[in-house]
């Protein structure tokens, strides 16, 4: 009878532990990234097909449009963009709340097609996103943002 009331402790004690060190597959952003450093996770977890985790660096308006994003950013579908290389990330310009990066992409991997992406970022409670290009003219809350676009 002791031996089973120990056995079922140990049972009980072992689920407990168990179920305290699931639940890890949570995503979280990672905080205080620069524009530049947000565009890089962005790419490298949509290039990693994780897409989750590259929405995590967009804004919460554009969030409805991650393939737009991320066409737009990369010039590549989620299907292609593991062949493309993504070779700089400089931020150009930034007024109040709002950057704007330039990102130099390799298309294909051991290619010469190299394309220059601008992408428009918005800080949120001190953090920065990655806002959709079509909704930075679409949208008039995001004037002062296009405007730094259309200087690079």
């Amino acid at each position: 009878m002791k031996n089973k009331i120990i056995l079922i402790m140990v049972l009980l004690v072992t689920l407990v532990v168990a179920a305290g060190c699931g639940g890890g597959s949570e995503l979280k952003r990672q905080p205080g990234l620069s524009p530049e450093e947000v565009v890089h996770s962005f790419f490298d977890a949509a290039k990693g097909n994780r897409m989750n985790e590259a929405a995590l660096y967009v804004s919460e308006t554009s969030k409805g449009d991650m393939k737009t994003v991320l066409k737009y950013v990369t010039g590549q579908s989620t299907a292609t963009i593991k062949n493309a290389n993504l070779l700089s990330v400089r931020q150009v310009a930034q007024q109040g709340n709002y950057a704007a990066a330039v990102a130099t992409l390799q298309q294909e991997q051991n290619s010469l097609g190299i394309v220059f992406k601008p992408v428009g970022l918005e800080k949120v409670d001190g953090e920065w996103y990655i806002v959709d290009y079509d909704q930075v003219f679409r949208d008039a809350k995001y004037q002062v943002l296009a405007q730094l676009l259309k200087s690079i």
